[in-house]
């Protein structure tokens, strides 16, 4: 059918229109998908209980059991969390980080002191504890006490605890109706109510100063202080009576009603126990938990609540088990080595290794997100793991639904749509690596063109694995040479000719092109070719190769330890036809090389054919041919909990960009899709728009590169733009700059040749 205006209109005067996206999220909208399942410090208002976990921090509605999570999308300024407290009086809880950063969080809004993260100090900033009462709140830390006026929301005062010039950490602080307490790496001190100058360390009186204490609590006037494996009291003579020793490590110390609280840990098997003590010292009641208990929180006299740095939050009622409660949704750890996203489905291995390939033994898997929901799949926690699979650092999909997760040491974990399991390694086409016999290293996975799933074996002696869509495993030995570590092989894509590209990450040994000839049943025909740096060596930026990406030209984009190359004819590779181009780009007012001086661990291709880049100084995204940069997200300016960015995937039709990161996984709702060969299931929004409404219009589900036009109901024309991929995007303004008045406006669509068309309304509301 021949594209016109008039057999567009006859088409939307007969019903036919573009359908609103009512359950759509606007372009350039950020999702923040932090680990809530590992809590460590609580505080509680009487009806919500705060809870700080590893990275982030939720509410939990105790009537309710509803929960609602917070990050730096919803506000926070910071990521990793250290201490919880809350001050009744005026209704605030403040929020501890690790860098010494601090955030008074009321009415969900987040207010920032960063008076002690930006104090310029040598040596930690580590928030220990923080006690609260009458508006002011008492924040133990490394370098002494902070004392916040919480109604003003500013720093009132510090006190300062110095022994011979070396400042002492302070670890925990209470009181009781005439003095405070403050508890230190050097012993217990006590200060009046009313002494006039708290500041000076020698107005303090020394209580003990040869034990190193972690924790200090009061309760009905009482006063208890622990070390890491003995409990004291203090007597009316000030002095302190041994109370409990303990056969492990205690971590935190807790006031509870008319009684005291000790939380301890097994290192050796990674259980906790708690302990009940009265007043007196009595032990009144213990029991062991199967994660590390970091702090006990009772809101009345038959409930308890209990951060579990393992299990999350766990409850506890009378005399019964403690057991877990509900939390936002989360997937199973903050790491995110790497991130596979397809069809509204994102799968993130948690495991992880150094730059000298040393594994982090992370006993988090993998996690599932699809329909808004995390599957988590953990160790001891997932029947299908066993005991004995660490670190999965690669993970992939199958079109049929099976899941292949690769492990740093492990071998090869299959996942089947059926619910059942296999492990590849020992005896299987899964070889030892050359690093360690009892690592099984998976360094990569991919797909070709036919659906067979490549895999590549670090340190194997036969390095490059494939499984055919048929179901048949076959391997190949590569004798390309590594200059550090034999058979190294890791990141791995594909070509449009079928060619393998695999990177010798850690071996400094540049990147492998592999052509099994489209019969990997025969490797008499298969041939390859090792790219280095140089001129007639490959002409790559950098021997030490992380990351390779195949875009939508055809060009193999190859990121390096100091900038890209781009081969622009990887056909001719093999041949020694081409080599990598080094390309000169200009920024701003400057020229050089492509991401020189950047190590790019992570190269993603968008539906308009875009770079995402993923360094370990944040995110670029530039344009198809790098001649621009579009957008530039770090720590500092957008959610990323970390400028050091491992894996970019992004979901070719939701257009979502997921960014993954050690400190944890955001996502931002980019402008481009993936493009179709037809229009399908055309959506726009928002339709309607709002007046007032000022952020992007997008038209997705396209033909891929499709062109748009925007008219008022007489044909006008009042916009005009070019898909990027399977998506256009739209200020909401006409050429003038101005908002179109109120009514209704046709979208024409059409791809080059007029042989696909589309068209539609969308109303602009006053």
């Amino acid at each position: 059918m021949k594209f016109t205006f008039r057999s567009s209109l006859l088409l939307l005067l007969s019903g036919f229109g573009l359908t609103a996206m009512a359950q759509d999220k606007p372009i350039g909208y950020w999702r923040a998908h932090m680990p809530y399942n590992k809590a460590i410090s609580l505080a509680s208002d009487g009806k919500t209980i705060f809870v700080a976990s590893q990275k982030a921090f939720y509410t939990y509605d105790i009537a309710s059991f509803q929960t609602e999570g917070f990050s730096k999308v919803e506000g926070m300024h910071d990521i990793g969390m250290s201490y919880i407290g809350y001050d009744a009086l005026t209704q605030t809880a403040i929020l501890a980080y690790n860098n010494g950063n601090i955030d008074l969080f009321k009415d969900n809004t987040f207010y920032n002191l960063p008076d002690l993260k930006n104090k310029s100090v040598t040596g930690s900033k580590t928030i220990n504890h923080i006690y609260t009462e009458t508006g002011l709140a008492y924040v133990s830390t490394d370098i002494g006490i902070l004392v916040i006026n919480l109604d003003k929301r500013e720093v009132k005062e510090n006190y300062i605890f110095s022994v011979n010039s070396q400042n002492l950490p302070v670890t925990g602080f209470t009181a009781t109706d005439n003095f405070f307490y403050a508890s230190t790496t050097k012993g217990l001190y006590r200060i009046g109510r009313n002494a006039a100058n708290p500041q000076a360390f020698s107005t303090w009186t020394k209580i003990d100063s040869t034990r190193n204490f972690v924790a200090v609590a009061s309760v009905d006037n009482k006063v208890f202080v622990t070390g890491k494996d003995s409990l004291f009291s203090l007597d009316n003579n000030n002095k302190l009576q041994f109370v409990y020793s303990s056969d492990t490590t205690t971590r935190h110390l807790d006031p509870g009603v008319h009684c005291f609280w000790l939380c301890e840990n097994y290192q050796s098997n990674y259980k906790g126990k708690v302990i009940r003590f009265s007043t007196e010292g009595n032990i009144v009641d213990s029991y062991k938990i199967d994660g590390f208990c970091k702090q006990v929180l009772q809101t009345d006299t038959n409930t308890r609540w209990i951060a579990d740095e393992f299990q999350g939050m766990l409850k506890q009622e009378g005399l019964g088990q403690p057991f877990g409660t509900d939390i936002p949704e989360s997937p199973g750890d903050a790491p995110c080595f790497d991130v596979f996203a397809k069809n509204k489905e994102v799968l993130v291995a948690h495991g992880g290794f150094d730059d000298l390939l040393n594994v982090f033994n992370n006993n988090a898997g993998f996690s599932d997100f699809k329909n808004d929901k995390w599957k988590r799949y953990m160790r001891y926690k997932y029947q299908g793991f066993g005991d004995s699979i660490m670190d999965i650092t690669t993970i992939v999909k199958d079109n049929d639904g099976t899941i292949y997760a690769g492990s740093a040491q492990s071998g090869l974990f299959i996942l089947k749509p059926d619910g059942s399991t296999e492990n590849m390694r020992q005896g299987s086409v899964i070889g030892p690596s050359s690093i360690s016999k009892d690592w099984y290293r998976i360094g990569g996975m991919t797909f070709d063109s036919k659906d067979n799933l490549w895999i590549t074996v670090y340190g194997g002696k036969r390095e490059l694995v494939v499984k055919t869509n048929e179901g048949q495993w076959y391997s190949f030995a590569v004798a390309a040479p590594r200059s550090l570590y034999p058979n190294a092989a890791a990141s791995i894509c594909v070509d449009d000719f079928d060619q393998k590209w695999y990177t010798t990450s850690g071996s400094g040994s540049g990147v492998i092109v592999y052509n099994d000839n489209g019969t990997p049943d025969n490797p008499n025909d298969d041939r390859y070719r090792q790219l280095m740096s140089g001129t007639g060596y490959g002409n790559l930026p950098d021997n030490e190769v992380l990351s390779v990406a195949n875009d939508k030209s055809g060009a193999i984009w190859i990121g390096t330890k100091n900038g890209i190359g781009i081969v622009n004819c990887p056909g001719s590779v093999i041949d020694r036809q081409c080599e990598a181009e080094i390309r000169v780009v200009q920024y701003d007012q400057f020229a050089g090389y492509l991401f020189t001086g950047e190590q790019v661990n992570t190269i993603a291709v968008d539906g308009a054919n875009r770079k995402w880049i993923g360094t370990n100084n944040g995110v670029w995204l530039i344009s198809a041919d790098a001649g621009k940069i579009i957008y530039r997200f770090t720590a500092d300016n957008s959610p990323l909990p970390s400028n050091l960015v491992q894996k970019i995937s992004i979901d070719p039709v939701t257009g979502d960009v997921y960014i993954g990161t050690q400190e944890g996984l955001v996502s931002f709702r980019s402008t481009a899709t993936e493009g179709g060969e037809e229009n399908s299931n055309v959506k726009a929004f928002p339709n309607p728009v709002k007046s007032g409404y000022l952020g992007t219009i997008a038209i997705k589900g396209l033909v891929d590169n499709a062109d748009v036009r925007i008219t008022d109901i007489s044909g006008q024309l009042v916009y005009r733009t070019k898909a990027l991929g399977g998506q256009a995007v739209w200020s909401g303004q006409d050429y003038t700059g101005h908002r179109p008045q109120s009514g209704v406006y046709l979208i024409f669509i059409t791809n080059k040749d007029g042989s696909q068309t589309d068209v539609g309304k969308i109303v602009f509301m006053e």
